[in-house]
């Protein structure tokens, strides 16, 4: 048995100009679990923003995709061409179980939800050309996974995954991890994530939990604790909430979650605005004073970046250039990110209604507008963001946020950060055929 997992470009028209240096998570989980269960089979990653497909070249028993929205049109069109060399096709991930109806023309199989409960059944299947149109994932426990197969792609990566836990109990609008792994955190056990980071090749790595700090906090403390102890030489970046810093060990999480490698942290700002925060339903995660938490995770030798969502139809140019304020009034980086409502998400239903017209899903990428606003048209909306990145992402205010850093970190979290905030701003800089650039465009497109 020979499968190809081919994980999708983002963006429109499959361009190729954000290239994430990490393996894609999906795939080199899902060749593990392949070969848990077929020890014997071929198994062949590919990664569409590193390497051209030739589909009238590939040659294989059965391709799959994982599929975010912003890949779902470039993954339609290549399935279908696959698809017409005979070639079975599965398709799943967010998009696909948020929508499977539009994506069961482009594909012999869809799964909706998580895979592990599925899978064997779907490759049994395959080899009895006996495939059914729909399968749905269990959400079961995370006891006994295994562990990703690296090494299976063409391209080197700067970072590897590993993750600990799934499920958000939390529901803000913007987000779909509530909806597609759950309402209830599932935990891995601690010994089966310590032995996977160990065993793994990479010394990087990207943990993939929703919130890095996990909903327990002194379970994250016992699983900070025990990486520190049993892997060395390793290091790692992760999401959080700054809620959890109001904790009363909070100052022993973040002593123990440095000591485990941990350099960097991105979390959810989300707005300056406390009605916009309250209406994405994302206020009970900030804490009672996220300044602080933030001048806490810095003292401890972690440096932060925080996501501030833009241009939704409550903003005002009062909330971009709010941004500004925020990233210099912290001396901090902050990513901004186009108001994207997804369709597995709470917003969606509130916006599909003002979406504007004739649009693929690979617009769907955060950096443009794709929805009509009250007093701001698309262009105008786009020209704030790349004005956001352009001012924020300075070599010198680059720099001077790394004095930030306390000095547990240094200097790995310093050339770290350095990195991460120079690499972020690099599309803006170096692509301005696909970035908006400022200039006055037909304020319908």
């Amino acid at each position: 048995m020979k499968l190809i997992l081919i994980s999708p470009p983002f963006g429109e028209k499959g361009q190729k100009s954000i290239v994430a240096p990490i393996a894609p998570p999906a795939l080199e989980y899902l060749a593990g679990l392949t070969k848990k269960i077929r020890p014997d089979a071929e198994i062949e990653l590919i990664d569409a923003n590193r390497e051209d497909i030739d589909t009238t070249r590939l040659s294989a028993d059965m391709v799959g995709f994982t599929v975010h929205t912003v890949q779902a049109p470039w993954t339609y069109r290549t399935a279908d061409l696959i698809r017409a060399r005979n070639i079975p096709v599965v398709l799943g991930g967010i998009h696909v179980s948020a929508l499977p109806e539009e994506a069961m023309p482009h594909a012999d199989a869809v799964v909706v939800g998580e895979a592990e409960s599925v899978w064997a059944q779907i490759l049994t299947d395959m080899e009895k050309g006996t495939l059914k149109k729909l399968y749905h994932g269990e959400r079961l426990p995370l006891n006994n996974l295994p562990h990703p197969e690296t090494g299976l792609f063409k391209s080197k990566y700067v970072l590897g995954s590993f993750f600990t836990a799934r499920g958000c109990p939390r529901r803000c609008r913007f987000c779909a991890v509530n909806k597609y792994f759950g309402g209830k955190v599932r935990l891995r056990p601690i010994p089966e994530v310590v032995a996977e980071i160990a065993s793994s090749k990479r010394r990087l790595f990207w943990n993939l939990d929703d919130n890095c700090w996990g909903i327990s906090v002194p379970r994250s403390i016992e699983l900070y604790r025990e990486m520190s102890v049993n892997i060395s030489g390793k290091y790692w970046f992760g999401m959080g909430d700054l809620g959890s810093l109001d904790h009363p060990r909070s100052e022993e999480l973040l002593k123990w979650a440095r000591r485990s490698g941990m350099l960097y942290v991105r979390v959810g700002w989300e707005t300056s605005n406390p009605a916009t925060l309250e209406y994405f339903n994302a206020h009970v995660k900030q804490g009672r004073n996220r300044i602080d938490a933030i001048k806490k995770i810095r003292a401890a030798g972690i440096d932060v970046m925080l996501f501030v969502i833009v241009g939704s139809r409550q903003d005002t140019e009062k909330d971009f250039e709010q941004v500004i304020r925020l990233s210099e009034d912290l001396d901090i980086a902050v990513r901004p990110v186009m108001m994207t409502p997804l369709p597995e998400t709470d917003l969606f239903p509130e916006y599909a209604p003002h979406l504007l017209p004739g649009q693929a899903w690979d617009r769907f990428d955060g950096y443009r507008a794709v929805f009509s606003h009250p007093t701001m048209t698309p262009a105008e909306r786009e020209q704030w963001l790349t004005r956001l990145w352009n001012e924020m992402y300075t070599l010198p205010k680059i720099l001077r946020r790394l004095t930030k850093i306390g000095l547990p970190g240094f200097p790995l979290t310093h050339l770290v950060s350095f990195m991460i905030q120079y690499s972020e701003s690099k599309p803006f800089r170096q692509n301005p055929e696909v970035f908006p650039t400022g200039k006055k465009t037909n304020p319908d497109q």
